[in-house]
């Protein structure tokens, strides 16, 4: 992380009046209450405001100590902490001698957005039409096949599957005196096959 400016004032009024003070860090602990090197402190100006700067990578807790002349002792102690997430300076006041932050400016908690790009990687599918003089279609056919005649096949998928349809479901006409067995479309209206039929005294042959 970036090193951060953080600013103090002391005591109430205009800063200003608190010019030309020498403060000092008297506490400057980590987490678990060890101390840490605190930072160097200056007076940019003749404002009355302090800055240190510290690049916080752990919770740190301070007590600045304003002076030990020139300053009430209410208006001597500025407490606060330092937090890896602090992204703006911060400024505080002091509020008595209890080592009590009034509170704190402009502590602002950011995020950083980073985009996660994504890459579409379009798949194409090129339709190949099945013209009349496909092959496949030839092979399949439609539902406008022919299933045939007597002595004339289907030539297609579509043709046979509509000459079963039409063997089972069409008319059969036996005439005894000839043994002729003749199998016809649906309505009657086609002869799809003819059978004989023969009987002896051992079988009974369709041929």
């Amino acid at each position: 992380m970036a090193t951060r400016d953080y600013w103090a004032v002391f005591g109430s009024g205009a800063p200003s009046t608190k010019s030309g003070l020498a403060p000092s860090f008297i506490t400057f602990v980590n987490g678990s209450g060890s101390g840490i090197t605190p930072p160097s402190i200056s007076e940019p100006g003749t404002k009355g405001l302090y800055k240190f700067a510290y690049d916080a990578t752990q919770t740190i807790a301070f007590v600045l100590d304003g002076a030990t002349t020139g300053l009430a002792t209410s208006d001597r102690y500025v407490t606060g902490t330092l937090d890896p997430q602090d992204m703006f300076g911060v400024t505080l006041t002091a509020m008595s001698a209890t080592l009590a932050a009034q509170g704190l400016l402009l502590t602002g908690l950011g995020n950083t957005t980073t985009a996660l790009g994504n890459t579409l990687v379009a798949l194409g599918m090129t339709n190949v039409a099945l013209g009349l003089s496909s092959p496949l279609y030839a092979l399949i056919g439609t539902t406008a096949s022919s299933f045939g005649a007597t002595g004339v096949d289907p030539v297609d998928l579509f043709g046979f599957l509509k000459r079963a349809q039409e063997f089972n479901e069409g008319d059969q006409a036996y005439t005894k005196a000839t043994g002729i067995l003749d199998f016809y479309s649906r309505g009657s209206s086609t002869l799809l096959r003819e059978k004989t039929i023969a009987d002896s005294s051992t079988t009974t042959t369709k041929t």
